[in-house]
């Protein structure tokens, strides 16, 4: 199976007696299924800000409010997709040059949804090598978050929870992880491979560049410079700060066999909408990703559809049908559970 070096082995590190899922069987199709193609994540990036791009152009020849709401609404699903191919890059499964690989994702993809290919790296592998346990960084990050990791609630509860998010009132409970993968949080920390020298010049850079770009707008085209920016930054911290918490609590929160390593995580079967919106690039194939993190996120369904070939993984596998699904597992829980923890 292709390498990554650094990278968290096929075999993620978890404390305690956990049932393991053999590999050996599938390392045929998944060395297969491994293959980085970089043309076809030139087009995947290529193909997020355009979309992005057009929405905008409809939202400033068309300016009425129901432009701007579906240009919204379009612009917070390409952001999701632009964040899930963050995630790959994480793995180096954009580009076979890995500082090719990273510079493109910091450019095209991590700055612009204000993290640092490299940092965000750094904590994301310490998550696969210790999922679930008091290592597992994420699980920390998570904790300071009731209101969307702690469950069952009752209905109101969930009402309330979906409001608050996709109006942004719970958008700053994203702290915890901003200040950990931010590159403005860390310009001064020493220089290490978490935030090497190149990073730090090319968001220097990318900000001087954005940043002018934007004064220029007002100076000369304010109105619709203001457009511009309102219509990314206002997605970003209403429907893609709902899509991201669906996502993430889908993934490991409240499930019942976390002694078994094919029940601690949990995969989404999702309908075509969710596909567009919530999980774009295959990242609802959760439990797939985390037992082959080589495989980049286009080939998941591939590889989602060859292991349930396997009768092993088929039985044992945590696979729930959409993300209407998920909460509806979470909310019938028999008592309250945050993210599963093993001591």
């Amino acid at each position: 199976m292709q390498a990554l070096p650094d990278s968290p082995p096929d075999a993620e590190i978890v404390a305690g007696s956990v049932e393991r899922f053999p590999r050996a069987r599938h390392v045929e199709e998944v060395r297969r299924l491994s293959q980085i193609r970089p043309w076809r994540s030139v087009g995947l990036i290529t193909l997020q800000w355009g979309v992005v791009v057009a929405a905008m152009t409809c939202a400033l020849y068309f300016p009425y409010w129901w432009v701007y709401l579906i240009a919204g609404v379009v612009i917070a699903t390409r952001q999701q997709a632009i964040g899930v191919l963050v995630h790959d890059g994480a793995h180096w499964l954009l580009f076979k040059n890995h500082t090719v690989n990273d510079i493109v994702c910091d450019l095209f993809l991590g700055f612009p949804s204000n993290l640092s290919t490299t940092l965000y790296r750094s904590t994301h592998f310490q998550h696969h090598r210790y999922v679930n346990t008091e290592e597992d960084c994420d699980l920390a990050a998570q904790r300071d978050d009731h209101e969307w990791f702690d469950w069952p609630k009752t209905r109101s509860e969930l009402w309330w929870t979906m409001l608050r998010s996709i109006t942004g009132l719970n958008a700053y409970r994203a702290w915890p992880l901003v200040k950990q993968w931010a590159p403005w949080m860390h310009m001064t920390d020493p220089i290490t491979p978490a935030f090497p020298l190149r990073a730090r010049v090319l968001y220097v850079a990318n900000i001087v560049a954005v940043y002018t770009a934007i004064a220029l707008g007002f100076r000369y085209a304010p109105g619709n410079t203001l457009v511009v920016v309102l219509l990314y930054i206002i997605p970003t911290m209403t429907l893609l700060n709902l899509f991201n918490r669906l996502r993430a609590t889908s993934e490991h929160v409240g499930l019942a066999d976390e002694q078994d390593e094919l029940g601690a995580t949990r995969s989404v079967a999702p309908s075509w909408w969710e596909r567009l919106t919530v999980c774009p690039v295959g990242v609802n194939y959760h439990l797939e990703h985390h037992l082959f993190p080589s495989v980049p996120g286009p080939n998941l369904a591939r590889l989602h559809r060859h292991l349930m070939q396997d009768d092993d993984y088929r039985r044992r596998a945590h696979v729930t049908r959409g993300y209407a699904g998920a909460v509806n597992e979470l909310m019938a829980s028999p008592e309250p559970t945050s993210r599963g923890l093993r001591a």
